[in-house]
């Protein structure tokens, strides 16, 4: 099933014109065409990314999009490796956090990294990292992927709450499960990127202050 991405509150997703017609340099390339499948994914499902279909909605020949991946596996793997490593590149270190640590400021840098890898490099990687299928592979990475959302909340939140390593890792899991669905809103329109940030920033410090207090 199609969505309509990013209706009130993103940029106009960047499907290719005739002006991608034009020579870009091999990284440049190679990042259009993920961005090009990762807009497939997002509205018209993983099902359809075909080679044909990525050379065509490119505005390319088919021997190019073989050139940097040469079956469609490799460039369903390829958008979810290029989100994460994006992801990775924008939130911040709080892998050694005190006691002075700011929780709404960090949540929200959490939350701000997450919108603005979906807005530039599109929402097929997370669709890929929410989604179950078939593919060992890329089960596997979407799986090592949301450990590395959860790892960086696993220590503030046994320093702010006190609870063992295990309620702390189920505790992440439900704060980005949650995250996971009202940002899925954002993609599909209902909300903006602000409401977003600030119903999110809201249902982490409630929970939180439910095992502080």
């Amino acid at each position: 099933m199609g969505v309509t991405l990013f209706r009130e509150a993103m940029p106009p997703s960047t499907r290719p014109s005739d002006s991608t017609r034009t020579r870009l340099s091999p990284e440049e390339r190679r990042q259009q065409l993920l961005r090009v499948t990762s807009d497939i994914i997002a509205t018209d499902g993983v099902d359809n990314v075909r080679i044909p279909y990525v050379a065509a909605a490119a505005g390319v020949t088919r021997p190019v999009v073989y050139k940097f991946f040469p079956n469609r596996h490799e460039l369903i793997k390829g958008v979810l490796e290029d989100f994460r490593e994006d992801y990775s590149r924008r939130v911040p270190d709080v892998e050694a956090p005190d006691q002075d640590l700011d929780i709404s400021t960090t949540a929200r840098a959490f939350i701000d990294a997450a919108c603005d890898t979906i807005e530039d490099r599109g929402s097929g990687g997370w669709q890929l990292l929410r989604s179950v299928g078939p593919d060992q592979e890329i089960s596997t990475i979407s799986k090592e992927f949301r450990k590395q959302l959860v790892q960086p909340w696993l220590a503030p939140l046994r320093v702010l709450t006190g609870v063992s390593e295990a309620e702390a890792s189920a505790l992440a899991d439900v704060m980005i499960s949650g995250a996971g669905e009202i940002l899925q809103r954002w993609i599909d329109g209902e909300f903006s990127r602000q409401q977003v940030a600030t119903l999110l920033e809201r249902i982490i410090l409630a929970v939180l202050i439910e095992f502080t207090e």
